[in-house]
């Protein structure tokens, strides 16, 4: 069975709050500021200050679009996301540099720049296109997350096996062959929002390690679970900030990671192990997934 990063380095949803409030228009935005002053209609988690506060040193920001675009334009949808993280990142040379590579977090982290990759949040993004899964890649894509709430043609996402009506019972072979190419370009699996077949199938084709991301709720105890279950090098840390309603009190924004590691410390957690959580484990996976 492949290595499994539980969790991964700090997931935001940010893009997708430039699609919503600013129609992708990124320098009619200043992140520098406030942004819950900007965007007062919404509840913001990320701007430049706070991610200084939060001392956050990597971010995988996420392309997503919504199912409903499957078969219409998700293609399109997503390459606009995908060129608004490009513009921004681009827009503050001093705080962010667009990384691909374990290396380039490294690098960017020596500069005192927050490394900044991409997600891809949907299978639903490539259009069962082998090609498209490619191009991508080639635009700086470093993992997909194999379905979201709706099926794919190839692949059964995590509503299945509530409604215990599974469309492929997993993965199709079409959908093996995404995994497989996935291994190939080097892009980790992202297995969050997948079926419990599909989990298993894509657990079982991969070559590579794969990733599994939770949601803040209950965020110390997932933390704590998993390290107590299969070890602390299988744990990182995963957020989806600006893409959740809700979040628990004291963690509330992208400011707050120091609380988190705080309560880490009061558990226990030694110096050696909250830097495998913080990073280590991260690049140690990625590296792998590069070999690949």
């Amino acid at each position: 069975m492949s290595e499994i990063v539980t969790a991964i380095l700090k997931h935001n949803d940010l893009p997708w709050q430039y699609a919503e409030y600013a129609d992708n228009k990124v320098y009619t935005v200043d992140l520098e500021t406030d942004m819950r002053k900007v965007w007062v209609n919404a509840t913001i988690h990320t701007d430049i200050p706070r991610i200084r506060a939060g001392k956050l040193s990597a971010q995988f920001w996420a392309c997503f679009v919504r199912c409903n675009s499957q078969y219409k334009d998700a293609v399109r949808q997503s390459l606009i996301q995908l060129d608004t993280i490009k513009k921004f990142v681009k827009r503050y040379p001093n705080t962010f540099e667009f990384v691909t590579t374990a290396q380039g977090i490294l690098d960017a982290f020596s500069a005192g720049k927050v490394a900044s990759l991409v997600g891809l949040e949907g299978g639903h993004s490539i259009d069962s296109s082998l090609s498209n899964l490619r191009m991508f890649y080639d635009l700086g894509v470093r993992y997909m997350t194999v379905t979201h709430s709706c099926n794919t043609p190839w692949a059964d996402n995590w509503t299945v096996d509530k409604d215990k009506n599974p469309e492929h019972n997993g993965l199709t072979e079409f959908g093996k062959k995404v995994i497989l190419e996935m291994n190939r370009l080097g892009m980790f699996i992202d297995l969050s929002h997948v079926s419990k077949k599909t989990m298993l199938d894509s657990l079982e084709v991969s070559r590579a390690p794969v990733m599994y991301k939770r949601k803040w709720r209950g965020c110390h105890d997932h933390i704590d679970h998993i390290k107590n279950l299969i070890g602390v090098d299988f744990v990182a840390i995963g957020a989806d900030y600006d893409g959740v309603p809700t979040l628990p009190v004291g963690l509330e924004d992208v400011s707050t990671y120091p609380s988190l590691f705080a309560e880490l410390v009061e558990r226990g957690w030694t110096k050696e192990q909250l830097q495998k959580l913080a990073g280590k484990n991260l690049i140690r996976a990625f590296k792998k997934v590069e070999e690949i």
